[in-house]
This record gives C-alpha cells, sequence and structure tokens, in this order.
C-alpha cells in the first residue's frame, strides 16, 4: 500500500523513529497498542502516551475538519463529545482498570477553497492540513486522504526560518511576486528529466526521468520516478507513480496513480488507480452528487463518507474501454476487464446502404434512421463484420 508513492510500512517505521518507540509483537506492559493500518505521524503518538499519563487509555481524535473528512469510512472509530475514539489505538499499562479517553490535536490548518455553490450548495470546501493526522488504511478512499494528509506533513514541518529562506530564493530567482512566477521557482526536479520548454510545473516534485509534454501543466503534486505527462495533460494535486502515464489532454485533479497505471480519461477527479491500470478517452468516472454525501461499499453495506465530491477506484490490472461511464464512490476489483455493450458498437456495414442519407447504429448494425431492419439480397455478400474497438 502506497502512501505519497512511499509504502505505509516506511511510514509507520517514521512513526516508531520520531515518536521514540520501540517496534516489538510481544504485548509487554506498558506498551502502545495500534493496528498494522495505522497512518499517523511519531509526534501525535508521543502526545497520546504522554496524556496517558501511565494509566490505560484510549486515542480521542479532536473535534477537527480533518476528522470530519476522513473518520466516516474508518472501522472502529465511535463518535463521542471530543471527537472521534479510536477503539484500536490503546495504551495499555498493565493492569486492569478501565481506560480513560485521551483527546490529541491534530494541529490543524484550515484553508477554504472557493467552489460554484451550484456544485455543493456551499460556495466554500474546507482543506484540512494536520500537522499530526491519525487514521487507519481501510479502504480505498482512506489512500486519498492519506495522501493528502502526507502532503500538509511534509508543508506543516518546514520551520519558518527555512520556509522564509525559500520564499526569498525563489524571489531572487524569478524577481517578482507574483505568486505563479514564485510557484514556478519552488520546485523539485530530478536528474535525467525531459521537459518541454512550453510545460508550466508549479509547486511540485519530480523524480528521476519524468518526462513533460508540450502544453502541459503539473500544479502542487509529486510525480514518480520515470513517468510520463503527455501534451496537453493537466496534472493537479494528484501523486503519479513510478512508470505511470497521463495521457494528451487527460485533466487529473486529487487523484492517486499506482506505479505503471495510464490515466487516459478526459477527466479523473478524486480517483485512485492500481498498478498497470488502463483507462481510455470516452470513458468517465462520476465525481458528483449534487444533493447528497456520496456513499460507498465498505465490508457488506453502504457507508456515507460525508463528502459530495469523490471519484472512484480502479483495482490493479483493471482495463477500462471507451464510452463506459462509472458511478461515484465505486471501486472495480483488481484484473477486471470493462468494455461497452457490443450492441452499442456498429459491427455490420451492409454494402449497399443509401449515399447521402442519415444513417445509425441499430444493435450493431447500421442502418438508415427509422429503418432498422431494411436489408437487401446484396448486403449479406457485401457486409463486413468487425470487433468491436476497446479504447
Amino acid at each position: 500500500m502506497l502512501i505519497q508513492n512511499r509504502p505505509l510500512r516506511d511510514w509507520q517505521a517514521d512513526l516508531v523513529r520520531d515518536g521514540g518507540f520501540e517496534l516489538t509483537s510481544d504485548r509487554r506492559t506498558p506498551c502502545l497498542v495500534v493496528p498494522d493500518t495505522l497512518f499517523a505521524t511519531g509526534d501525535l503518538m508521543r502526545r497520546f502516551v504522554l496524556g496517558a499519563a501511565g494509566r490505560n487509555a484510549v486515542l480521542v481524535l479532536k473535534e477537527s475538519a480533518f476528522g470530519r473528512n476522513t473518520t466516516a469510512v474508518q472501522p472502529g472509530v465511535v463518535r463521542v463529545p471530543e471527537g472521534w475514539r479510536f477503539e484500536a489505538i490503546r495504551y495499555d499499562a498493565g493492569d486492569d482498570a478501565p481506560p480513560v479517553d485521551v483527546v490529541v490535536d491534530p494541529l490543524e490548518q484550515v484553508q477554504q477553497l472557493p467552489v460554484p455553490a451550484a456544485y455543493t450548495g456551499s460556495e466554500t470546501i474546507e482543506l484540512a492540513m494536520p500537522r499530526d493526522p491519525v487514521m487507519t488504511i481501510h479502504h480505498w478512499v482512506h489512500i486519498l486522504w492519506a495522501t493528502q494528509a502526507a502532503g500538509a506533513i511534509e508543508l506543516r514541518r518546514i520551520p519558518l526560518w527555512k520556509a522564509i529562506v525559500i520564499g526569498l530564493w525563489a524571489f531572487l530567482r524569478c524577481l517578482s511576486v507574483n505568486k505563479w512566477k514564485l510557484l514556478g521557482k519552488l520546485n523539485r526536479v530530478g536528474r535525467r528529466c525531459d521537459i518541454h520548454p512550453t510545460a508550466v510545473i508549479e509547486g511540485s516534485t519530480l523524480g528521476d526521468g519524468v518526462t513533460v509534454g508540450p502544453y502541459a501543466r503539473v500544479l502542487f503534486s509529486r510525480v514518480g520516478d520515470g513517468a510520463t505527462i503527455m501534451a496537453g495533460a493537466q496534472v493537479e494535486a494528484t501523486t503519479l507513480g513510478e512508470r505511470s502515464v497521463v495521457c494528451q489532454q487527460t485533466v487529473l485533479r486529487g487523484c492517486v496513480l499506482y506505479p505503471e497505471a495510464i490515466g487516459g480519461q478526459q477527466v479523473m477527479q478524486m480517483c485512485v488507480l492500481g498498478r498497470g491500470v488502463v483507462t481510455t478517452l470516452a470513458s468517465y468516472a462520476i465525481d458528483l452528487d449534487f444533493e447528497k454525501p456520496i456513499r460507498v461499499p465498505l465490508d457488506g453495506q453502504m457507508v456515507s463518507t460525508g463528502q459530495r465530491f469523490l471519484g472512484s477506484a480502479f483495482g490493479h490490472g483493471v482495463r477500462v474501454g471507451t464510452g463506459t461511464w462509472m458511478s461515484h464512490g465505486r471501486m472495480i476489483p483488481n484484473g477486471y476487464f470493462v468494455v461497452r455493450d457490443p450492441s452499442d458498437v456498429i459491427q455490420k456495414i451492409p454494402g449497399d446502404l443509401p449515399a447521402g442519407e442519415p444513417l445509425s447504429n441499430h444493435s450493431g448494425r447500421l442502418a438508415p434512421v427509422g429503418r432498422p431492419t431494411q436489408t437487401t439480397a446484396s448486403s449479406s455478400s457485401t457486409e463486413r463484420a468487425e470487433p468491436p474497438p476497446i479504447g
């Protein structure tokens, strides 16, 4: 499982190191007990242990925008007046005393992003930027949310003095206070990258050997080694895995692409593409519900995410042909091959159709409009049957 192109176990190793803990499979008390799906920072877990003060304790995430946006689909998380209780995250003092709730603050900053009110009924949406997030990774939506939180961790951990130095350095390089020009000087670009001079890259990190084509744009994104962004593509607030491909004119916003995935739909927003996924032009994943929060399948039930803006997930090795539409909040399992109904594709073309007259598809057969059953004696000898394209 990858979070911002890093395995979850690497993030957990950071937690152990930064929190001053020792990882063990033996439950020797006193000890901190956590699930193997935990994504959190060492600082937050250390504050939890200090708050336990030697007592049996359970972690409660303080009321916050981050909690509102991420806890809805997590099992074992219970709403309490102070926030959300994570039943699986405990401090075991080694006695039989009932556990106390220890409230920890994610230390977030909240940005209000403007959106058209017609979309969600509000003129803004919350973007939480926690310094110390905590969540468990149980569902594909958690990969999206944890990736966003990982970016916030990186940004919030920059010391003020360093942020000032970076800002001054960007100003000296562009001699402008225009935010877009400054962002263009705040990129981190790896070795052997091939970037077309008309491409626009702003506030992003590119790995080694990345290719960016003409008139492409990369904004607030992380691009893995060997990835390709073709001409005219737009990649915004997205994580691209190693050797992944963004096709021509494709727009990705808030997405996660695993290694070697190919994003080819015209627009994909808040989607997860597994390893080796292929999506094609003229297919679409719906990403907005105008009336109510989007629900996702979880352990055999439909559970509300609390959000109206959410795409879908495509499991490892999935291939999606042209002309397919998928509802929001869904996941195609690993290895599935999805194409449109063959009857929607013209396969039979009679050779004696009237020239200049409107023709249309009728169950896979080309025929004059209004006369779908018309056949002639010569049609059987001149008809060509071709397999439907799959994109």
